[in-house]
Formats: structure tokens, C-alpha cells, sequence
């Protein structure tokens, strides 16, 4: 095996998530019937951006059913006000349609909402939630149910059971590969664009030392490969995607390369950096598909904040802004993307003891991009699904919103309608599709 400079190990192991995608996950489907998938060329020029929202957000504050008598009754100390409302501390929230309002700190996306950009899914979910941070993550990153440790993403699914338009397929910004890009097929995991700049001193990376640093990080998992045919494959594949990477790795130095401007004035805030880079790359025309980023922090046990106020408000806020900065920055570019924020699951109906939600059940997807517009341009509802009400005999286990669609429904329509991969049952198995009708 060649020896790795500290210099290019460092910066391979920062630069590519390719490292991440091998690290002792395995594929949902076998083998074999991953090798009876034909895998056809996806829709040209669209990109799927996925925001997710980690610590379980609390929906019912994001999107809020004002409407619903259960509603303010369930958080009297924590309820944002219904539009028009005077007194009582808080904000009003953005009224939508009459019955849902919008966060009075997401104020910013609410001409988004006016022109069809945007929309939202309520009562999301599935019926077998464990309200646990990890697992519920997990659920939602492989789109599988129950046995979801070993599983790979179900967006790497989707690169698995397709083929793209350009040498960069998918990316994550971030310090690691999150686990809905995990599995076989590679991915970058970067920080930004900066950390994919190769020191000027460095004219050419040798793809055998990019060679060598994957083989060494598979050799640090053997129970991955125990057999020969086994190993001989992982090295066959640990080849092509050093090839794949050190491509990519060209790409983005170009494209970090170039002088830039952004088209919109983002936020100062880790997800505004974070959309940026989404944007700037996209803009590239390097055959960007998926992305992802995340934005921590909504586990809101304690003192969340009444209506617009405290850390939920403040987190709200930056989600408003960053993504009134992303639609304006890609401009007509926005007609082929769809950005969709997933959370680990809903908070409980009520409020607690101390000013803020506990784990709970179902909860609120946004949508944006051309995609919803056509969907609501044909007589789309702003917020779309059959909401299953707040009073007590309505609620799960007497506690929190009940799930009224599934959420791998949700997904089946990004991969299958987007991203326009024909393999949907590939990409998220073990699951009977229903149309909800969110995108067009």
C-alpha cells in the first residue's frame, strides 16, 4: 500500500464522504435483487435539497392549526395567537388559508406561501414511532421501519438505482456524511467549498493514494468483506469510487476557484452558510442531484418560548430567512428544485411543566420550490392533509397530533416525481405508495 502524506490523508478524509459511506453499512435490498434493478438516467437538471431539522421540532408552533379549539387550550402558556389577536403575549401568527398560520418569526417566507412557491404537509408520520432521537432519525434517513442500524440512506438508494448527469451526484454540507446519504454509492461530506480547495502548492493528487486511504479505511472494518470474493469486490468498488472522488474533487476546486457572488443576502447564520454553498453549487452545473444539511437544536423540553419568542422563535427565524435567501439567490433555477425539511418527529400537543414539549408523534413537512408551484398553480391547498384535530378524543394515546399521512409517501413522491427514478420501490421497499398530491 502507498504511503499517505499527512497533508493527503487529512485533506481526503475531509474532502470526501466516501470514507463514511463504507463504514460497516450495508444495503436494505441484497445483492442480487439490487442486480436486477436497471438503473435509467434521472430527470436532467433537478436537485432535491433536504433540510433536517434535528431534535424533533415542534410543528404544531411552525404550522399552527389557530383554527382548532384543541389548540390554544392544549399550550396556554406557549400558543402562538391567531392573525388578529390582541393581548395575551406573543406574536400573531401569519394566517395561510384561515385555518393554519405561519410562525410570526417565519414572516419572511410568507410571500413564498402567497405565490405558490410554498406549501406544507401536516399530520405527517407513521404508526410505529418511538419517540426516540436516534432511532426516529435513523427511520426517517432510510425510510425503513424497525431494523434501521444497518441500513444505508434511502438518497444513496436512489443514487444506487439510477444514474445521474454529472460527476457530483451528492452532497452533504457538514463534518460528516449523514446516514440518509450512507451505502454503497459515493457522496461528498464537506464543510463548504473552502475545505475543497487543494493548497497551491498541490498541482495533481495521485488517484493511487486515494486508492490507498480508502483500502486502508476499509481495512480498519474487515468484518465488512470476510471473504475472499467478498474482499475482491470491496476493492473493485473502493477503486471506482476513488476514481469517482478524485473527479469530484477537480470539480469542486474549480468551482471554488472562480470568482462568485452570491445572488442574495443570506442570514449570518450556520444554516445560511450552509444553504449557500447548496446554491452555489447547483448554479455550477455539475449534475447536483441531492443535497443535504442540518440545523440542531429543536429538542425544546424547557422554556421553548411563547408564539414568536425564545429559542424555537429564533430557530424559526433562521429557517425563514435562510430559505427566502436560497429561492431569491437560484432565481429561475428554483423551477427544477425542491427543497423539503424532515424532523426526527412531532412534540406532544400539550405543553409541560416547564414551558416547553416533549417527544410526540406526527408533525408538519415545508415544501419549496417550482415543483409546489405547479402543484398549487392546478388549485393546491397551502397546507396540505387531512388533519385529524386537537381535541382529547382526537388525539394519539390521548398525547399528540395523530399521523394522517405516511411520510414514505411523501418521500416516494420526491424520488418518483422529481428526481424522476422509475426504481420508487427500490429506493424505499416494504411499502405501499399512496398519492398525496404535494408536487407537480
Amino acid at each position: 500500500m502507498h504511503e499517505l502524506s499527512p497533508l493527503t490523508r487529512r485533506y481526503f478524509l475531509r474532502s470526501t464522504g466516501a470514507i463514511a459511506a463504507y463504514m460497516g453499512v450495508s444495503a436494505v435490498l441484497p445483492s442480487a435483487a439490487l442486480a436486477r434493478v436497471q438503473a435509467r438516467p434521472v430527470t436532467r437538471s433537478r436537485t432535491l435539497v433536504v433540510l433536517f431539522l434535528r431534535g424533533g421540532a415542534d410543528g404544531l408552533n411552525m404550522i399552527v392549526p389557530y383554527g382548532d379549539p384543541g389548540y390554544a387550550a392544549l399550550r396556554r402558556g406557549i400558543a402562538v395567537q391567531a392573525p388578529g389577536a390582541r393581548g395575551g403575549g406573543g406574536a400573531a401568527a401569519l394566517d395561510l388559508d384561515g385555518f393554519f398560520g405561519l410562525n410570526p418569526r417565519m414572516g419572511a417566507i410568507k410571500p413564498l406561501f402567497e405565490s405558490g412557491l410554498m406549501r406544507a404537509a401536516h399530520a405527517v408520520g407513521y404508526d410505529r414511532n418511538t419517540r426516540s432521537h436516534f432511532e426516529e432519525q435513523d427511520t426517517w434517513e432510510t425510510g425503513v421501519i424497525g431494523n434501521t442500524i444497518n441500513s444505508d440512506g434511502w438518497l444513496n438508494r436512489h443514487l444506487a438505482t439510477s444514474t445521474g448527469h454529472g460527476p457530483i451526484r451528492a452532497v452533504s454540507v457538514g463534518d460528516q456524511l449523514p446516514r440518509i446519504l450512507q451505502g454503497k454509492q459515493a457522496a461528498f461530506a464537506v464543510r463548504g467549498l473552502e475545505d475543497l480547495t487543494l493548497p497551491k502548492t498541490t498541482k495533481y493528487v495521485d488517484p493511487r493514494l486515494m486508492r490507498a486511504a480508502l483500502e486502508s479505511a476499509y481495512a480498519a472494518h474487515p468484518e465488512m468483506a470476510p471473504g475472499a470474493e467478498q474482499r475482491s469486490a470491496a476493492r473493485e468498488l473502493l477503486a471506482q469510487t476513488a476514481d469517482t472522488t478524485l473527479d469530484g474533487v477537480k470539480q469542486l476546486s474549480a468551482i471554488s476557484a472562480r470568482p462568485y457572488t452570491p445572488g442574495a443576502e443570506y442570514p449570518r447564520t450556520d444554516l445560511g452558510r450552509k444553504l449557500a454553498q447548496v446554491a452555489r453549487l447547483i448554479k455550477s452545473d455539475v449534475g447536483l442531484e441531492v443535497a443535504e444539511v442540518s440545523l440542531g437544536g429543536w429538542d425544546t423540553h424547557q422554556n421553548q418560548g411563547r408564539g414568536g419568542d425564545g429559542a424555537f422563535g429564533n430557530l424559526c427565524q433562521q429557517v425563514g430567512e435562510s430559505l427566502a435567501a436560497f429561492a431569491k439567490d437560484l432565481g429561475e433555477k428554483m423551477d427544477e428544485t425542491l427543497v423539503v425539511t424532515m424532523t426526527d418527529f412531532g412534540r406532544t400537543a400539550a405543553e409541560n411543566g416547564t414551558g416547553g414539549t416533549d417527544h410526540g408523534w406526527a408533525n408538519c413537512m415545508l415544501l419549496m420550490g417550482g415543483p409546489v408551484a405547479r402543484a398549487t398553480a392546478a388549485g393546491g391547498a397551502r397546507v396540505v392533509g387531512k388533519w385529524p384535530g386537537l381535541m382529547p378524543e382526537q388525539l394519539h394515546q390521548k398525547r399528540d397530533l395523530l399521523n394522517t399521512t405516511d411520510f414514505r409517501d411523501v418521500l416516494g413522491e420526491l424520488v418518483s416525481e422529481h428526481l424522476g427514478n422509475e426504481n420508487l420501490k427500490a429506493v424505499l421497499p416494504g411499502h405501499e405508495f399512496r398519492r398525496v398530491g404535494l408536487i407537480a
